[in-house]
């Protein structure tokens, strides 16, 4: 397999071509940028995708146009996560990372009729490119989406909160502008209240610290990000209409909603870019190339129609629990095309192209996502016969 066999001549993969399409119309430039940068640079720490992805201006995808961004659609975004996916996983999965927050921050100022200057800072995301990252509780074995590893208790003095914590893996923990950080408010009666903290990546207090171990998407500078004695002002400390560990409201619908489309679409191109190659060699019969690109269209298809109807109104209930069937769907899905691109490929690419054993491992990382399948079966089974849907 040569690097970047994907990027010359017709694709086999129609949702591939289409991806590249929207990235060229929402992100002129990028991929002409790393098309031709070996993969391994851009899986490695240090990697010059995030820093194209600014200057094609990726921070403002999710933006508004009334604010200066490029106010994409589900569907586009779906289509550009798949197109990074297939240049660079690590980049798919930061630009995920950092789309989702963007989502839902500015579903939760527009639900809570928040001041101009939440409004300013989401303007300012846009015009000044600045990359967002996500401070929840991804990561941490058996936590529910609304527990929180980072404290908030009111400053003794001046105002606004002192904010402790840490979050690993934190995706963009070198190169965010802001972390978005779900915290556990001290209330005086001793229980808390969940806040969302805005806090500018420059603010003293904040340490990286290496966490991430493994080759695969060390590009996505996936590190722990420590809070200490942070100080963070009254303006920019959210309050979502939720009390900690009571189950989903708006803001953690919409979030999970939009997480679950933009990663299931990232792994999508991953593997496309995979099964591409394969499709080119040629190798194999007719019926095991079929196979391949049987289901990656099918992957691609099913993150398409979720992102369609999240399209045509609001994020509620229904919503989740499509995108949360069609993430387990491609996470199958995804493992079965990339084992059989590799075997079409043959055992001499495996052993003399760094790219497919990469590929592979990047393939199976979808599963470690939240929320688990395990968690998650219960709840979708109890949806479907009609009761609430409840992630924990």
């Amino acid at each position: 397999m040569t690097p970047h066999a994907m990027d010359h001549g017709r694709s086999a993969l129609r949702c591939m071509e289409t991806a590249r399409d929207a990235c060229a119309k929402a992100l002129p430039g990028l991929a002409e940028e790393l098309r031709d940068l070996p993969l391994a640079e851009l899986e490695s720490p240090g990697s010059p995708a995030l820093a194209a992805f600014k200057r094609a201006g990726g921070a403002g995808l999710l933006v508004p146009g009334t604010y200066g961004g490029a106010g994409a659609t589900a569907l586009e975004a779906v289509r550009v996560s798949r197109a990074l996916g297939a240049l660079s996983p690590s980049l798919a999965v930061a630009a995920a990372m950092h789309n989702f927050s963007v989502a839902s921050l500015v579903a939760l100022v527009a639900s809570s009729g928040a001041s101009g200057l939440e409004w300013m800072l989401i303007e300012g995301i846009a015009r000044d490119g600045l990359l967002v990252a996500s401070g929840f509780a991804e990561g941490r074995a058996g936590a529910s989406v609304l527990d929180s590893a980072v404290t908030a208790r009111p400053a003794a003095t001046g105002g606004g909160y002192v904010v402790n914590g840490s979050k690993k893996p934190c995706s963009l923990s070198r190169s965010m502008d802001l972390l978005t950080a779900g915290v556990a408010i001290e209330q005086p009666d001793g229980s808390s209240q969940l806040g969302v903290a805005l806090i500018p990546a420059a603010s003293e207090g904040i340490s990286r610290h290496p966490f991430w171990g493994v080759p695969y998407l060390a590009g996505a500078e996936s590190d722990e990000v420590v809070l200490r004695d942070v100080h963070v002002p009254e303006e920019l400390m959210l309050r979502p209409e939720v009390e900690l560990g009571t189950g989903l409201d708006t803001l953690q619908t919409v979030g999970f909603v939009w997480f679950e489309l933009l990663v299931t679409a990232a792994y999508t191109g991953a593997v496309g870019r995979l099964a591409e190659a394969a499709l080119r060699a040629g190798r194999g019969s007719v019926t095991d190339r079929a196979a391949v690109l049987v289901a990656v269209e099918a992957a691609a298809g099913l993150a398409e129609n979720v992102a369609h109807v999240v399209d045509s109104g609001t994020i509620g209930n229904e919503e989740l629990a499509a995108a949360l069937t069609a993430r387990f769907a491609v996470q199958d899905l995804l493992v079965k095309a990339a084992d059989q691109a590799a075997e079409l490929l043959g055992g001499v690419n495996f052993v003399t192209s760094p790219e497919v054993g990469h590929l592979l491992a990047v393939s199976r990382v979808l599963a470690f996502h939240p929320p688990s399948r395990s968690s998650s079966a219960e709840a979708l089974v109890d949806h479907h016969a009609g009761a609430p849907l409840r992630i924990a």
